[in-house]
């Protein structure tokens, strides 16, 4: 009995109003101070993942040299000219159709060579309608996470530009001007760019001296209307070299004195005819050896050209 009633004595209490505040407020504050950290991860993730993507894609060209003896143009027929006549699959397309089967997506080469004939006979990479995972940069902000940037065809974007200066011909004069061998943009497989060079010819300033691949926005426009829209299978384009072949990731911004656009605006001023870094700290890149670093923002014109350029016998900047 008395034991009873020391229980029905006591008296339960709730939270007041100001306590709750104070909790809530707590928990803001905590919340504050975690985002920050939280975007920080999911940025480290997302370079890393874009590193591992242009790794493989670096990696990847010295398997398709070493099996073929010679790369790529930007856009044509390979591994020789005019070896899709009568040929399953037909090798016409561009630099990233080519790749497939280096970065363990032989069925996606396969499949899309099989599925469209533009051309009797012929197929075409234009009909990019597999995503390809190491195509995507998880720190793009125009691209989906599916890739699909067409739902018409449909066709599948790129967020990595190859260097056109590796994989188109060129010639290098002595006074060290650059003129690039043309060849025709028409719509004949047999008429397009042949291959032309193998790594050891190619890289003459030496593979970790040489930039192959880079970031870039896969949809990349001004306030005016002007956007562009890249594809990893899609050939043409307007930012090519006069006399170039064009194609996904054919933009000047490869060889001129122009370096990169630090993280624009997208759809306000970005330039489709350069590169787009999409971490604060620089752009990344793949190059010749495999390797992958980020070029600072604090490099030079000069540097940035020579880094491209990948036999002019220019040494690297200091600030490299």
């Amino acid at each position: 009995m008395p034991r009873f009633s020391l229980l029905r004595s006591r008296r339960w209490f709730g939270f007041t109003l100001i306590e709750l505040l104070v909790v809530i407020a707590i928990i803001a504050i905590l919340i504050g101070l975690l985002l920050p950290a939280v975007q920080k991860v999911r940025e480290a993730a997302a370079r890393m993942q874009s590193a591992n993507n242009l790794k493989q894609m670096s990696l990847a060209l010295h398997n398709m040299n070493d099996t073929n003896g010679v790369l790529p143009a930007m856009v044509g027929n390979y591994p020789t000219q005019g070896a899709g006549v009568g040929i399953q699959p037909v090798m016409l397309g561009t630099v990233q159709y080519f790749l497939l089967p280096y970065i363990e997506q032989n069925n996606s080469y396969l499949g899309i060579s099989n599925g469209h004939a533009p051309i009797p006979s012929h197929f075409d990479s234009w009909y990019c309608t597999i995503g390809i995972k190491t195509y995507i940069c998880p720190s793009d902000p125009t691209m989906p996470n599916s890739g699909l940037l067409d739902t018409g065809s449909p066709r599948f974007g790129t967020s990595y530009a190859p260097n056109e200066w590796v994989f188109n011909p060129q010639v290098y004069t002595a006074a060290g001007s650059h003129t690039q061998i043309t060849g025709n943009n028409g719509a004949s497989p047999n008429g397009q760019t042949t291959p032309f060079a193998n790594i050891p010819r190619t890289f003459g300033d030496g593979t970790s001296n040489t930039i192959v691949w880079a970031e870039k926005f896969a949809v990349c426009g001004n306030a005016t209307g002007n956007v562009a829209t890249f594809y990893w299978g899609e050939t043409g384009g307007a930012c090519n070299r006069t006399g170039g072949q064009g194609g996904n990731g054919s933009i000047p911004g490869f060889y001129t004195t122009n370096l990169y656009q630090q993280k624009p605006n997208p759809f306000l001023n970005c330039n489709p005819c350069l590169l787009q870094a999409m971490t604060s700290g620089g752009i990344q890149v793949g190059m010749g050896d495999g390797s992958v670093r980020i070029v600072a923002n604090s490099i030079t014109a000069s540097t940035w050209q020579f880094a491209i350029t990948p036999n002019d016998g220019n040494v690297l900047g200091s600030n490299w």
